[in-house]
């Protein structure tokens, strides 16, 4: 018992000098208030970024004006008051109105200066070029044929493009010469750009077109500009329809009608005037015709030939009687 006791004070005398270890210790703890909140650091100022800038608005595009090249054929000469654009522009404008794209190569159209070419109101006339050989004048006379019109409608049913008849018949002009009509392109009642108008102007190796899509009121605007436009078209030296050489130029297959039908004839045209055309008679084989001469020389020099020989046996029979 006693060493059990002996354990127990010291037990406390340990408690006693450990007491003060676990105490704050002297010294003034200050008033009793709660400390600052612990805010965190400042990060480092950046540097100021451009305000974005609004996007700008696509350059309209710009026609053109004066002397502009259209292949090897033709060249135009756009004044003030009108403005050329290219063949993107053309066919876009094309597509836009749902209407056919003329044959031939694409140059571009011509608007007038104040137009806008995308309004949907805006009317404008597409230039092309077909290299489909010299048509000769002398078939115009088909135009006038009974079924004509019901041809030009088979033809455009084939062609899956709408023909509600013509807002004005087919007219050849000789001394140009040229050919120009005007098609409905939409049914009654229904909207959108139902006017078309096609001028073709003929030249010595094929035809440039002026393609007019409007409506049936711009109709007599359409008519006066077109005239205007092809007064601004000029053949290159050489390339005229009147520069036709039947010795070794190619007659079209496309007749007057034929260009209106679209549809060529399945045999060459022959020259029906070989007189008006500037010799003789041509087919679509032009280059053939040049060996006729030729053949006619070596004919006429072959009669010469014999008629000397024949003179000088009958000379030397003489002499022998």
């Amino acid at each position: 018992m006693r060493k059990n006791l002996t354990h127990a004070l010291a037990a406390i005398v340990m408690l006693a000098i450990a007491a003060p270890a676990f105490a704050d210790g002297p010294g003034n703890a200050g008033p009793d208030v709660a400390a600052p909140p612990v805010r965190p650091a400042t990060p480092a100022p950046q540097p100021a970024q451009p305000a974005p800038q609004p996007t700008a608005e696509p350059a309209a595009i710009e026609g053109r004006t004066g002397v502009i090249p259209l292949g090897d054929n033709l060249s135009i000469n756009v004044p003030q008051g009108y403005r050329f654009y290219g063949e993107p522009q053309a066919r876009a404008y094309l597509d836009r109105n749902n209407a056919a794209a003329p044959a031939g190569t694409i140059y571009g159209m011509v608007a007038r200066a104040d137009a806008d070419i995308n309004a949907p109101d805006t009317w404008a006339t597409v230039i092309s070029y077909d290299a489909i050989g010299y048509v000769q004048p002398e078939t115009a006379a088909g135009l006038t044929d009974t079924n004509f019109e019901r041809d030009v409608r088979e033809a455009r049913r084939t062609q899956n493009r709408t023909f509600e008849g013509f807002a004005t018949p087919p007219a050849f002009v000789a001394e140009d010469p040229s050919l120009a009509w005007a098609e409905r392109i939409l049914s009654p009642g229904s909207r959108g750009k139902d006017y078309r108008y096609e001028l073709k102007e003929l030249g010595r190796h094929g035809v440039s077109t002026l393609t007019s899509i409007g409506t049936a009121d711009q109709a007599p605007e359409i008519t006066t500009a077109a005239a205007e436009i092809a007064g601004m078209l000029s053949f290159n030296e050489g390339e005229r329809h009147a520069d036709f050489q039947p010795a070794s130029d190619e007659v079209s297959r496309y007749s007057i009608p034929g260009l209106v039908t679209g549809v060529a004839a399945q045999d060459p045209q022959a020259v029906a005037d070989p007189a008006a055309a500037g010799g003789t008679g041509q087919t679509a084989f032009g280059g053939l015709a040049g060996w006729f001469p030729w053949v006619a020389f070596g004919v006429l020099l072959l009669a010469i030939a014999g008629f000397l020989m024949m003179r000088k046996r009958r000379d030397e029979e003489e002499e022998e009687a």
